[in-house]
């Protein structure tokens, strides 16, 4: 199911975390008149380069450079000032340009969006502009030991945050403050270490009166550094401790994986089956190579089970456009998946609905085209539970950032959970 947007999604361009250009912000746009924007921006790695940003005024995406700023990175916290800005609400993305290149290169070069918010969409990382306006942000470095120690979000009022520490595992486990015999999901997050993105979603799910564990799985005390050798067992040891919760049903846990998380997810799901029901969101229907963000072409597997690792997909680097979308390295390497069917996640042995979430200007890689091959092999396969495959035409790989995906979301756990109550 494709469904419509109001405004059609602007081209990603690889390189600027997304798609952030950073050529050209040596100083902010002057203008005689306006308000001036500061911005605090901590967790500076170092004094290596330039701390620049952007204030976006364009809704359909948050990559415009309505009004630029950089200056000199300080390390630890640098002040960043937009002058002369006209009143009205602006995406805001910050990058810390470290090498001093003019170019963003993410990883291993650090960012941030307005409100700390985990996806540059403009609902989450806008600031209003009345007049002289001051904000903060913290920088994230992707595979940095700098996110060790996250808990996540905050939680809002009427829910609990519970640290997940025990048999090796590193979550934060959101739910309703009050009510027993609840419904989980576990929450896996994508490329980004540590569970600062998918506390967000776990928050939501809290809300609904569903118990979200958000998990990390590399990049935290005790776990692999990279995204290279998780054991999928250790997926099997969440289920485990929610089943063992006194305020949890253990016949309603489900499981929700997002982009490299989503590989994640429907391999637990097909291993496990007290996992009810599984959403994929960006999702993949292949095991791709692990990933090291200080070596990215190095090759080696993201999964093992067993102690031995999983057969994986490499994307085919000759494609590689550093001005241009990331998906033709990925469908080359499908093309040739047929040879290669150990890489093929088995999703008929899931034993629950499966939810399909992805964003038609995806070019991190081609979900809805995976999509597609999961929902295709589920049918052939006669497969005995609901699945329901949805693609935004507004959104690109962050489509949980879209609140409609967020709604379908929340909506499959409550009816999928439901249904399989014991």
């Amino acid at each position: 199911m494709i469904e419509a947007s109001p405004r059609p999604a602007r081209r990603i361009v690889l390189g600027a975390v997304l798609a952030l250009t950073l050529f050209g912000l040596e100083t902010a746009i002057a203008q005689t008149q306006g308000a001036v924007i500061t911005v605090t921006v901590d967790g500076v790695r170092s004094a290596g380069g330039r701390v620049t940003g952007s204030l976006c005024v364009d809704p359909r995406t948050p990559f415009c450079s309505t009004y630029v700023a950089g200056t000199s990175a300080l390390t630890g916290r640098t002040e960043l000032r937009f002058v002369g800005v006209t009143p009205g609400r602006y995406a805001l993305s910050i990058v810390h340009d470290e090498n001093g290149n003019g170019r963003t290169e993410i990883p291993p070069e650090g960012f941030a969006f307005g409100n700390n918010a985990p996806t540059p969409a403009f609902e989450s990382s806008s600031i209003q502009v009345a007049g002289d306006t001051v904000t903060a942000v913290s920088l994230t470095y992707p595979g940095s030991a700098a996110r060790r120690g996250s808990k996540g979000i905050e939680p809002p009022e009427g829910t609990v945050r519970i640290d997940v520490r025990a048999h090796g595992l590193y979550g934060e486990l959101y739910a309703p403050k009050d009510g027993g015999s609840l419904p989980a999901v576990i929450l896996i997050d994508g490329s980004n270490p540590g569970l600062d993105g998918v506390s967000v979603i776990a928050v939501a799910l809290a809300r609904e009166g569903i118990a979200a564990l958000a998990l990390a799985y590399f990049g935290e005390e005790g776990l692999p550094a990279t995204l290279e050798s998780i054991p999928l067992e250790y997926f099997d040891t969440a289920v485990a401790e929610l089943k063992a919760h006194a305020r949890i049903d253990p016949g309603r846990i489900g499981v929700l994986g997002v982009s490299r998380g989503a590989e994640a997810a429907l391999l637990l799901a097909t291993r496990n089956p007290t996992v009810r029901a599984v959403a994929a969101a960006g999702p993949s229907s292949v095991m791709w190579r692990g990933y090291d963000p200080a070596d990215p072409v190095k090759s080696s597997a993201a999964w093992t089970a067993g102690g031995k690792p999983l057969p994986y997909l490499d994307p085919d680097l000759s494609l590689y456009d550093p001005n241009g979308s990331m998906t033709p390295m990925f469908v080359s390497a499908l093309a040739k998946s047929n040879a290669q069917e150990g890489a093929v996640i088995p999703v008929e042995r899931m034993g629950g609905p499966v939810l399909l979430i992805s964003g038609q200007a995806d070019e991190i890689w081609p979900s809805p085209d995976m999509a597609l091959r999961i929902e295709g092999r589920l049918l052939r396969a006669s497969f005995a539970h609901d699945v329901e495959n949805v693609v935004y035409a507004g959104s690109n790989h962050y489509v949980m950032a879209n609140p409609a995906a967020m709604a379908r979301v929340l909506k499959f756990f409550r009816e999928a959970l439901e249904k399989s109550r014991v």
